[in-house]
């Protein structure tokens, strides 16, 4: 009895008057124009995020090897992954992590490659191209240093106190 009444009800219903499909495509068409920017904003958010978050862990990793291994640890920008680049614009490039053994040979401890997405990664006067730990973890002769990481409109800056901490700032 069920199944005659499913059949039936399939029999007179074959499909979608052209009204309802228009209906439905307007629907979906403002949906669209509502939801396409907000998802625009999450990727830049995501993609400033990621990028902040490498090289603050970049920077915290080399304090810690400054104060584990007793010396200067250095993180400057690199577009090479081998060797320092002050010319270059900014951090997005990527960067090297490294330290100079006893023979002044430099040993790079890591390597971040270029940053995902349209990241844009500026330092001010002291953290433009390099930041560098002593063994007792602070900056040698630098003041606070700021990094700004923006992706359309958002920007988070990265604050780099002359202790060596870092925090960062949602603008």
């Amino acid at each position: 009895m069920a199944r005659e009444k499913f059949v039936n009800f399939c029999e007179n219903n074959k499909g979608f008057t052209i009204l309802e499909v228009l209906t439905v495509l307007v629907i979906m068409g403002i949906l669209a124009v509502i939801a396409i920017p907000a998802f625009r904003g999450i990727a830049q958010g995501s993609q400033v995020s990621s990028a902040v978050n490498d090289l603050v862990s970049s920077f915290n990793y080399a304090r810690n090897e400054a104060i584990t291994r007793g010396t200067l640890v250095t993180v400057c920008k690199s577009h090479d992954a081998q060797t320092c680049d002050t010319g270059a614009v900014g951090w997005q490039q990527g960067w090297i992590v490294y330290h100079l053994d006893d023979a002044g040979a430099m040993q790079i401890l890591r390597v971040y490659g270029r940053s995902e997405g349209p990241v844009v990664m500026e330092g001010n006067f002291h953290v433009r191209n390099r930041l560098r730990y002593m063994a007792s973890g602070f900056m040698p002769g630098v003041s606070n240093g700021t990094i700004a990481a923006t992706v359309g409109d958002r920007q988070i800056n990265i604050v780099i106190s002359n202790t060596g901490r870092v925090r960062t700032q949602k603008m």
